[in-house]
């Protein structure tokens, strides 16, 4: 475990739920969410600026993407919509494939290297495998590839685009798929890395230039880096109880970005760990690969 690796709070955002961090090299501002309130948010590290979007209370988002041609994608309970927010105007929906089943919403999702992106719905009380890995194309058609389960996560893939990683954070399993680029087809599905009867669960995730899977164990607070077969290279103790997704970002895309929750918190969790819900920031040593772009 290494306790030595110098951690920055570089936004002190107390967010309910932060998630899905994604680099922006057009912008070049760290964009994430606040799943709960729901907020899109942005960090400058040119400037240390912070802002907070306050999204329509409908937009409930799990993940969000960017667009090639500007905006965002978000993936919420209400399905997918675009939106941009310099244009000023309400998102527009695009898809919905999780119509007429109440209590479902989108969460984890990002964007494969041909731009379709990739997101798995749950419910949002319900701990049952009733959740629904989907692939939006950038000719809008949804696709439905798996299903049964509680609480997807940790969609990424391999820097050689041959391998597809995913997560149930509720039953504690990564799986590994072949990937096939061409067709954006998986297929070969196998256990990377069992954490069942281990603390923590395996939340969100990133790859990084060098094929490895760094990994945010919630509930632990540990970063955990793995080899592409599956062993733990590295483990970081953070502070926070909850992290919850990994980005790499910066012009060089050095710095490793952290995400975190509070959810659920009383006030006296929230006096003894006062950077729940905060952005983090460290240098992890290795560099991360170009946030794909949802091709529309």
């Amino acid at each position: 475990m290494e306790t030595n690796v110098e951690i920055h709070a570089v936004v002190r955002a107390a967010d309910i739920l932060g998630e899905v961090p994604l680099w922006c090299a057009r912008s070049r501002r760290l964009w994430w969410i606040d799943v709960r309130r729901p907020a899109l948010q942005y960090y400058e590290p040119s400037t240390g600026r912070h802002a907070a979007l306050r999204l329509h209370p409908d937009l409930v988002t799990g993940a969000i993407a960017l667009r090639e041609s500007g905006g965002f994608v978000l993936a919420a309970q209400t399905g997918f919509h675009y939106y941009d927010p310099a244009a000023g105007t309400p998102a527009t929906l695009i898809a919905n494939p999780e119509e007429n089943r109440p209590g479902m919403r989108l969460n984890d999702g990002k964007c494969d290297r041909r731009g379709r992106f990739w997101c798995g719905s749950m419910h949002d009380t319900l701990r049952e495998p009733l959740g629904t890995l989907y692939r939006l194309d950038p000719d809008l058609g949804c696709h439905r590839m798996l299903s049964g389960f509680v609480l997807p996560n940790a969609i990424s893939w391999s820097p050689d685009d041959k391998t597809m990683y995913f997560a149930d954070t509720h039953r504690q399993v990564i799986w590994a798929f072949d990937y096939d680029i061409d067709d954006g087809a998986i297929s070969n599905r196998r256990v990377f890395k069992d954490w069942t009867h281990q603390a923590g669960r395996p939340d969100g995730a990133t790859v990084d230039a060098e094929g490895y899977v760094w990994n945010c164990m919630v509930a632990a607070g540990h970063l955990v880096r793995l080899a592409p077969d599956g062993r733990v290279d590295r483990c970081i103790q953070l502070p926070v109880t909850n992290p919850t997704c990994p980005a790499f970002g910066g012009d060089d895309l050095s710095t490793l970005y952290i995400t975190s929750h509070s959810q659920r918190f009383t006030p006296e969790q929230q006096a003894r760990e006062p950077l729940a819900g905060a952005l983090l920031a460290l240098d992890v040593g290795v560099r991360g690969l170009p946030e794909p772009r949802f091709a529309s």
